[in-house]
C-alpha cells in the first residue's frame, strides 16, 4: 500500500468516524424528538432532525468527493513526473549512446533527482540536465 493510498485510507476513516458519531447523536435526538412529538403531536422536531441528517450526509459526501479529487490529482501529477523522467532518461541514453558510453546508476539517480526538483520549470530543468551531463543547452 503506497503512501497516497494510506493517506486516503486514514482520511476516509476519519470522515466515517465523524459521520457515525453524528449519526449516534442524531439517533438519540430523534428518539427524544419522537417522544416529544408523541406527547405534543407536533412533527416539527422530527422534521428538523431529518433535515439535519440530510445536511450532514450531504456534507460528508462533499468531503469524500473532495478527498477523492485530491487523491486523483496527486496520482496524476506523480504519473506525469514519472513519464517526464522516463522521457528524459530515454533522451539521455540516446545522447550518450551517440557518444559511445552508457548511463550508469549514479547518472540515472542524478537525472531522477533533477526531474523531481525542477519538474514545474522546464527551462531550468533543461539547463540543469545540460550542466550535469555535459550536453549542449539549446
Amino acid at each position: 500500500m503506497g503512501l497516497p493510498r494510506l493517506k486516503l485510507f486514514f482520511q476516509k476513516t476519519r470522515l466515517y468516524i465523524k459521520k457515525w458519531w453524528w449519526i449516534i447523536v442524531i439517533v438519540l435526538a430523534l428518539i427524544v424528538s419522537l417522544l416529544i412529538w408523541a406527547i405534543t403531536r407536533n412533527g416539527s422536531y422530527t422534521a428538523t432532525l431529518l433535515e439535519l441528517i440530510e445536511i450532514k450526509r450531504d456534507s460528508h459526501d462533499a468531503e469524500m468527493e473532495t478527498l477523492a479529487h485530491t487523491y486523483n490529482v496527486e496520482i496524476s501529477e506523480k504519473n506525469k513526473r514519472l513519464e517526464e523522467h522516463q522521457r528524459r532518461l530515454a533522451d539521455l541514453e540516446e545522447a550518450h549512446k551517440a557518444k559511445g558510453d552508457e548511463l550508469d546508476r549514479n547518472k540515472k539517480a542524478a537525472l531522477k533527482r533533477l526531474v523531481d526538483e525542477n519538474y514545474n520549470d522546464s527551462e531550468r530543468l533543461s539547463r540543469e540536465i545540460a550542466k550535469e551531463f555535459g550536453l549542449e543547452h539549446g
